[in-house]
């Protein structure tokens, strides 16, 4: 009950900033962990999703992206499994539309992904972007992703969102960063271990802009110049995104 009674605060005050001018979107998100089947690899996943693909350009309601994450810099001991599949509608009931659409007729399909693949449950995010990309999203395009578990500071929560969102944005804005930035907060299907609030996600075009944002940092905290943090993180990890599914909805 606590759960549900947080989710839907949550919701209720993101659809209030929503309304004000600062720049918030919600979205639904599930995402897989997966492994390869013995034998298996990424070109096998593949043959699948380009059926899958298929699949979903004839018979899917609503629009749906997907995109694929691989390791770059990341410790197996704390992440162990090869690849994210992580797929966005524009609502939770536009996703759950996708999910009816795939059972009703692709039963030959999912055989086929479950014998590529090892994939360890499947979950839904609450997907909320505080920053858009300057960059547009390319279908089959590659980009990066860092991704940290954070949770909100002692005496900090909600209320702190929208303002200190408008003060990071500011601040972004004026170091030229040129990512989105993005929360994903936990929702059904989600394990009951997590300890953290959320997923702080920031996309990037290479490595090395990546890494140029690294030097930035450590620079900003030695100068005492970064804004106050409501949160705190843990280490990111950086991740190859691979666009596999870009069905998004005309404006």
């Amino acid at each position: 009950m606590k759960k549900n009674v947080f989710l839907l605060s949550l919701i209720l005050s993101f659809m209030s900033i929503t309304h004000a001018d600062d720049h918030v979107e919600l979205a639904a998100m599930e995402g897989l962990q997966c492994n390869f089947a013995d034998g298996k690899d990424m070109d096998d996943v593949m043959k699948v999703i380009g059926e899958w693909n298929a699949y979903g350009d004839k018979n899917f309601g609503a629009p749906y992206n997907a995109w694929i994450f691989t390791p770059v810099y990341r410790a197996n001991s704390d992440y162990d499994f090869d690849f994210m599949f992580l797929g966005f509608a524009n609502s939770f009931k536009e996703l759950g539309r996708v999910q009816d659409d795939f059972q009703r007729g692709a039963a030959r399909i999912e055989a086929k992904w479950l014998a590529a693949t090892e994939c360890n449950g499947q979950g839904m995010n609450l997907n909320v972007e505080v920053r858009s990309p300057k960059s547009l999203w390319e279908e089959g395009g590659v980009g990066y992703a860092s991704i940290s578990s954070c949770s909100f500071k002692e005496g900090k929560g909600m209320s702190d969102l929208q303002e200190n969102s408008k003060v990071w944005n500011a601040y972004l804005d004026e170091i030229g960063f040129e990512g989105g930035i993005w929360r994903w907060w936990p929702e059904t299907g989600s394990p009951n271990s997590l300890t953290h609030d959320y997923w702080m996600v920031a996309s990037f075009d290479s490595v090395e802009q990546y890494g140029e944002g690294r030097d930035g940092r450590f620079a900003a905290m030695m100068a005492n110049t970064r804004p106050e943090e409501i949160h705190d993180c843990d280490t990111p990890r950086l991740y190859k995104s691979t666009n596999i599914r870009l069905d998004q909805a005309e404006s």
